[in-house]
């Protein structure tokens, strides 16, 4: 008998928890989860996305283009000004180890492309280590994280949830609403407001 697959909830980060873990990776000096948060929070890829990601992807680019794994389908993200930052920042640190533009940006020492599941370690690690409090701790959070900022940032209108539905290509717009928790908030608010 196959065994069913559970979902664990999961909202994103607060803006300022997110900020606040920025400023900290960067001040520790560790670049690599800098650059792979940045670029989940910022451009709402999945971690699978960043994985599949070079150099040359991101380094002295306006856009990402990539094909995402999950759908096949392309997509092009325009780099705000804050990942551009954490991208060239990054980049002269890592040029200075020899980095080939080719290279996968998350990779292990034989230049292979990181597992989802250390990246899923090494975050739990980290936000323990940061004190985050988070109802999940997996690379996930990151995309939903983009999502939550995205939809406080348009006003949390109905246009918001429109484009998301767009950006995340979801199916319908009660799908996306779930996705950034925003079902799951209205009933904790029911149970608050007694």
């Amino acid at each position: 008998m196959a065994q069913k697959k559970v979902k664990t909830e999961c909202s994103g980060l607060e803006w300022s928890q997110f900020l606040v873990l920025i400023d900290r990776l960067k001040k520790d000096k560790n670049y690599r989860f800098l650059l792979f948060i940045g670029i989940g929070s910022y451009a709402g890829l999945r971690c699978g996305d960043i994985l599949s990601l070079r150099w040359q992807d991101i380094v002295g680019k306006s856009e990402i283009i990539i094909n995402e794994n999950k759908t096949g389908k392309s997509r092009t993200i325009t780099i705000n000004q804050s990942l551009v930052e954490i991208i060239n920042h990054c980049y002269q640190i890592q040029a200075k180890i020899d980095t080939n533009l080719h290279d996968f940006i998350f990779c292990n020492r034989t230049g292979s492309k990181l597992s989802i599941q250390y990246i899923n370690r090494q975050l739990d690690k980290l936000f323990h280590k940061y004190h985050i409090k988070a109802q999940n701790y997996s690379s996930h959070i990151l995309r939903k994280t983009f999502g939550r900022r995205c939809y406080e940032m348009h006003g949390k209108s109905p246009e918001s949830l429109v484009l998301l539905n767009e950006i995340f290509g979801h199916s319908s717009i009660s799908i996306t609403r779930s996705y950034i928790g925003l079902s799951q908030e209205k009933i904790q608010n029911v149970y608050i407001s007694l």
